[in-house]
């Protein structure tokens, strides 16, 4: 069983289009044909009917499908270890960070550091805050740069504080509390604030939540609430409010306005969160080096998108 017919099978069960596949492989339509029949040939099952009108997948060919992405799946994975031996990787440090939260700084550090210790090659996951400890938890992430607070984790978890972070109210352009210049929670109790489904792992977020139903506010769960380009949509199609964190102010576009809440509770650290149990010495040496490469940075040149050049770096 050859790869690479692996390959234009998973595409033309995707597209059910022989032509279109075949330019995308640069091959002939009757040479992507031999080679599709020759894999049906070698599984003993037809994976594909055929006829002058349509393509379409047979029964056993979209049970083949999965079989198949497994094994392209490894395939690539086992030439990513091999390509990383040959280029003396000995260490990979998965980075899981929030979107919003971090700017130019952070592939910069990862840079810096892969200077100084060219065995150590880093991989990057873009994760909402719920799914960033989540991966902690899982051990697909070795570090999670996300938000917390100070007075938790720290039975499961290392975390650095780099800058400070905090809930707002997230309200329509258009909304009665859009120009205010600060809210209160008593103002709070004519609205519906919007909340994401509980997840155990949104633990400030879950906090606050509590903290504002313990208030007397009607705080209600709303499954629309996926990531940050859905909360804006929503707060604009209904015209509720919704606590988020500062950060994600970039994703308003002018028609969501963050307006800060006053009282305590509502502060947070922004940073790397590791587990204690990691394992990994190249974390721990990276976390370290990210503490001293940014000594003199702002909360502002964290979230700096202005390129690595602008920044303060040691």
């Amino acid at each position: 069983m050859k790869i690479d017919t692996l390959y234009e099978f998973l595409l033309l069960a995707s597209t059910l289009n022989y032509t279109e596949t075949a330019k995308n492989f640069f091959v002939s339509q009757p040479v992507l044909s031999n080679h599709i029949a020759s894999l049906e040939k070698e599984l003993g099952v037809r994976l594909f009917n055929r006829n002058s009108h349509a393509v379409e997948l047979t029964e056993v060919g979209a049970i083949f499908v999965a079989d198949a992405r497994k094994i392209v799946d490894d395939y690539e994975s086992a030439m990513g270890r091999i390509a990383h031996y040959r280029e003396g990787v000995t260490s990979c440090v998965t980075i899981g960070f929030l979107l919003g939260s971090y700017g130019s700084f952070l592939p910069e550090v990862c840079r810096r550091y892969s200077v100084k210790h060219p065995g150590t090659e880093f991989e990057f996951k873009e994760l909402e805050i719920g799914a960033v400890q989540r991966g902690l938890s899982q051990g697909t992430i070795d570090v999670g740069f996300t938000l917390f607070s100070e007075a938790g984790n720290s039975n499961r978890y290392e975390f650095r504080c780099l800058y400070r972070d905090r809930y707002k109210l997230a309200v329509p352009k258009s909304h009665r509390l859009a120009k205010r210049s600060s809210v209160t929670i008593d103002d709070l109790r004519d609205e519906v604030v919007l909340a994401p489904r509980f997840d155990s792992f949104r633990s400030t977020l879950t906090q606050t939540s509590v903290r504002l139903r313990n208030a007397g506010i009607d705080v209600r769960n709303d499954d629309r609430i996926v990531d940050a380009a859905a909360l804006m949509a929503t707060l604009v199609s209904s015209g509720r409010v919704a606590m988020a964190l500062d950060h994600l102010s970039v994703y308003g576009n002018g028609n969501v306005v963050f307006v800060p809440i006053e009282g305590t509770g509502f502060d947070l650290c922004a940073g790397p969160m590791w587990k204690k149990s990691q394992g990994n010495g190249a974390v721990e040496s990276f976390i370290s080096f990210l503490a001293k490469e940014t000594k003199g940075f702002s909360r502002e040149d964290y979230l700096s998108r202005q390129g690595a050049d602008t920044l303060p770096f040691e």
